[in-house]
C-alpha cells in the first residue's frame, strides 16, 4: 500500500500550508512513509491523480485542500480498483466534510484516516464531469459569478461579501426539471441543489438529510415566497432548517434532469457556463473512502 498526498498550497486562502506543515511534521515523527504531490495550478490535481490511477496497484490518495481539490481528485480517477480516497479539509468552505466523520483539525484528521477502515460512498455524475458534494444553480451561481468579478479583499472575505450582496438582492430563476422517470415540470426558485453531501456556501445545509453512502441523491429547491420575508426565511436556511419552509421542496431520487435558460450551474464550486441542459445521476462505481 502506498500513500499519496495531493496538497493544494493555495486552498483556504493559504491556510492549507499551515495544515500541511502540521500533518507533514506528524507523519515524519511517526516514521510514516508517503509521497506528496503539490499542485501548481487549477486542474493539476486531476492530472496527478489520473497518472497515479492508470494501474490497479493498491494505493490511498489523500486530498489536502478544500472541496475543489477533492473534486479534481475524484475527476482524475482512471481506475477505481484497489484505490482508497480520503480528505484533510483545509479549504475556505469545507462543505463536503460535514457529511463525513472526518475531524476538521488537521492532526485529528490524519490520525482518524490512519486508524479507520474505508467504506463505500457515492459520487455524482454531472454531464461529463464528476462531483462529490453538490450540484446547483440559482443563488449559488450568482454568488460565484460575483466572487470571480471582485478583485479586492481576501478570497474568504470576498466570498462572504458576494454571498451577502447576492442574498439581499437575489433573483428568481426559472427552469424545467425532471426527477427520475417523472414528468417535466416548470419551477421558479432562488436556489436549487442536488446533493450527495449536505452543505453549500461554507456550511449552509441545503440537503440536510443527504447521506454519501445511500445510493441516492437529495434534490432540494426553495420555491417562490414574498420578498418581505426574505431575512426571516434565509435565517432558517442558514440554521439548516430549509425543510421547515413550506415553499421548500425536497425528495430523494436517482437522477435529475434540468433545462437552464441562463445556461449556468455549479458543481463543488466549479462554475460552468454555456450549458443549457443538465443531467445528474449517481456514479456507477463506488469510491473506497475513509471518512
Amino acid at each position: 500500500m502506498t500513500y499519496h498526498f495531493i496538497y493544494n498550497p493555495v486552498a483556504g486562502s493559504g491556510g492549507s500550508k499551515k495544515a500541511w506543515n502540521q500533518v507533514d511534521d506528524f507523519l515524519k515523527k511517526i516514521g510514516f512513509k508517503y509521497e506528496v504531490h503539490e499542485t501548481q495550478s487549477e486542474g493539476h490535481a486531476k492530472e496527478i491523480v489520473n497518472n497515479l490511477t492508470h494501474d490497479t496497484i493498491e494505493k490511498t490518495i489523500i486530498s489536502v485542500g478544500g472541496d475543489g481539490t477533492l473534486c479534481e481528485v475524484i475527476n482524475g480517477i482512471d481506475k477505481f480498483t484497489n484505490l482508497t480516497i480520503s480528505l484533510i479539509p483545509c479549504g475556505s468552505g469545507n462543505d463536503f466534510v460535514s457529511a463525513t466523520r472526518i475531524p476538521t483539525n488537521p492532526i485529528k484528521a490524519i490520525k482518524f484516516i490512519l486508524n479507520q477502515r474505508p467504506r463505500k460512498i457515492n459520487y455524482i455524475n454531472v454531464n461529463n464531469n464528476r462531483a462529490i458534494n453538490v450540484v446547483g444553480f440559482g443563488l449559488d451561481t450568482e454568488v460565484l459569478k460575483f466572487y470571480y468579478k471582485l478583485k479586492i479583499f481576501t478570497p474568504k472575505f470576498r466570498y462572504k461579501f458576494a454571498t451577502l450582496v447576492k442574498t439581499l438582492f437575489f433573483k428568481w430563476h426559472k427552469s424545467q426539471v425532471k426527477v427520475d422517470d417523472g414528468d417535466w415540470k416548470d419551477i421558479t426558485t432562488m436556489l436549487l441543489t442536488v446533493g450527495n453531501g449536505q452543505a453549500i456556501g461554507g456550511g449552509i445545509k441545503m440537503c440536510p438529510t443527504a447521506k454519501i453512502d445511500d445510493d441516492m441523491l437529495d434534490f432540494t429547491y426553495i420555491g417562490k415566497f414574498s420578498r418581505f420575508f426574505t431575512i426571516t426565511n434565509l435565517i432558517k436556511v442558514l440554521k439548516g432548517k430549509v425543510l421547515d419552509l413550506n415553499f421548500a421542496k425536497s425528495v430523494k431520487c436517482k437522477s435529475v434532469e434540468m433545462k437552464l435558460p441562463n445556461k449556468t450551474y455549479q458543481y463543488d464550486g466549479v462554475l460552468v457556463r454555456n450549458e443549457d441542459t443538465l443531467k445528474i445521476t449517481i456514479g456507477k462505481e463506488k469510491i473506497n473512502f475513509i471518512g
